[in-house]
């Protein structure tokens, strides 16, 4: 009978350099993307600096508001109220006359000329804007109305 020749074995460098080869394999794997994640952090991107959002304001729509000033001046405006609570919100849907009413009271407190001047469209939405937070009983962080803007504001003589 032939004999068999002695299995070839491989040399122990080889197993032991293939053995290093598939754990640097796996660990670049692994570590590839974790470095760049990483990294990433320290890099200032131009949108990584952006101030946290404010909450964008809840207005309420109201019907037009026609009221006569002091002196005789017809003045019409419509008016939207920015209310973040659902409590404030659903109260003022509720009583829109009565809300209503409360910025007549405001325009007819005013003059012509007070409503004309530089800080007049100011003047008179800060004191709306106070009006409704005592009828809705808010103030401070706490105000049920947080600002009022007046988006059409007509002012007629008598």
């Amino acid at each position: 009978m032939a004999a068999t020749p002695p299995p070839i074995l491989a040399e122990p460098g080889t197993d032991n350099r293939r053995l290093v080869l598939i754990a640097v394999a796996v660990t670049a794997l692994l570590a590839v993307p974790i470095g760049i994640s990483v990294g990433m952090s320290w890099v200032d991107l131009p949108w990584s600096n952006v101030e946290p959002v404010k909450a964008a304001p809840d207005w309420v729509n109201l019907p037009q508001v026609r009221a006569t000033t002091v002196d005789g001046t017809v003045v019409k405006a419509r008016v939207a109220l920015d209310v973040p609570g659902a409590v404030a919100k659903n109260t003022i849907q509720r009583n829109t006359q009565q809300v209503g009413l409360l910025l007549e009271v405001s325009i007819a407190q005013q003059t012509r000329e007070q409503i004309g001047s530089p800080k007049g469209i100011t003047r008179l939405s800060d004191d709306m804007r106070e009006r409704l937070n005592a009828y809705l009983g808010g103030e401070g962080d706490e105000a049920a109305v947080k600002s009022v803007a007046i988006q059409d504001l007509l002012v007629k003589p008598q």
